[in-house]
């Protein structure tokens, strides 16, 4: 063969692979099922999927608006639901404790120093009264949280200790978010525990007094987690481990826009704009005011408050076995996940 019919060979070879190569459909995602609160909370899902991290790493996020993790254990548990994201319960202990296979992988938010995420408000009539000025006046008083037999009734407990009382010396009722603001105006209770954005919106009514913020009597105090279902591990471990390295990316972008406890640091803006897009909190002027949570850039967690907020649903009979916070934790994901993002480096 001369050369001129070999480099002519040749060239239709390559022209012959491209041709192939571009024929070729592209690599479908891996599709995810995601349990989610709905809230600005669970805003690292929502730059994960703006900044395209999910995307990247071949994962197709299906949302899945629960309100809250209770109502996403019996999904987790069949498989419906791959991950899961929301407030520690006891129902999520006794779930394992029947042996409905699910584990604790990584944080997704916490209130740490100079982040109350989550605040007690008063009645604004109650504190011009002179009724209620520091938490030991609640004394006796209704205090509403968003559901009975979870974690929060562990931080009033710790509120009423940081007072010298205790959780019997309150009474703790339910109610919806928005039905929290309903309360403090027709006087149905005397506070409330209420996560941000509400507690900022209920404070701009007039209609309450922010007494204190949970960061100051329980600092780094765990109020909610990543979970991921027993098939979801055991069956598509790969794709697992591709949507933490996602969602951490997600974690780490949006904990370079705090600062003074609020989002005012490097990439705020765009952090807020993908609130606005994804949650039914539009009101940007709100984001910039509010308190956001804390969340571990390596997916830590903070494992001395669960082991306390373990102990206090137990002692009140909540929790049914002998499932404990470490029997739930698996962090090889986030462990993973670390090592191949490297090292956190905040912004300067």
């Amino acid at each position: 063969m001369t050369t001129l019919r070999v480099r002519s060979f040749r060239v239709w070879m390559a022209l012959t692979v491209l041709a192939a190569g571009a024929a070729l459909p592209a690599a479908a995602a891996d599709k995810v099922t995601v349990g989610m609160i709905g809230s600005v909370g669970d805003v690292p899902i929502f730059i994960s999927q703006d900044k395209g991290f999910f995307a990247k790493a071949g994962i197709e996020p299906v949302l899945e608006p629960l309100g809250t993790m209770t109502r996403m254990i019996a999904p987790l548990g069949s498989g419906q639901l791959d991950v899961g994201f929301g407030a520690i319960s006891a129902g999520l202990y006794n779930a394992v404790a029947r042996e409905i296979t699910m584990r604790i992988v990584a944080d997704k938010g916490r209130n740490a120093p100079g982040y109350g995420y989550n605040a007690i408000l008063v009645r604004k009539d109650l504190v011009d009264s002179g009724a209620v000025k520091t938490l030991a006046d609640l004394k006796g008083r209704k205090i509403a949280t968003i559901g009975t037999g979870t974690i929060d009734a562990s931080v009033l407990d710790q509120a009423m200790r940081s007072v010298n009382l205790t959780y019997d010396d309150i009474t703790q009722t339910a109610l919806t978010l928005p039905n929290h603001l309903v309360a403090h105006k027709n006087g149905a209770i005397d506070a409330t525990l209420t996560p941000e954005p509400f507690a900022t919106i209920i404070t701009d009514s007039g209609l309450a007094v922010k007494l204190a913020t949970v960061d100051q009597f329980y600092p780094n105090q765990q109020q909610a987690v990543t979970v991921y279902s027993g098939e979801f591990i055991a069956k598509r471990r790969d794709v697992a481990q591709r949507f933490m390295n996602a969602y951490l990316q997600g974690v780490r972008f949006y904990m370079g826009a705090l600062k003074n406890g609020s989002l005012s640091g490097p990439g705020a803006d765009e952090v807020i704009a993908s609130i606005v897009k994804n949650s039914q909190t539009k009101d940007a002027s709100l984001l910039k005011r509010f308190t956001p949570p804390v969340i571990d850039p390596n997916g830590r967690l903070s494992t001395e408050s669960m082991e306390t907020d373990w102990r206090f649903l137990k002692g009140k009979g909540l929790i049914q076995g002998n499932v404990m916070p470490k029997d739930l934790i698996d962090m090889s994901f986030a462990d993973a996940a670390v090592k191949t993002l490297g090292p956190y480096k905040a912004p300067q």
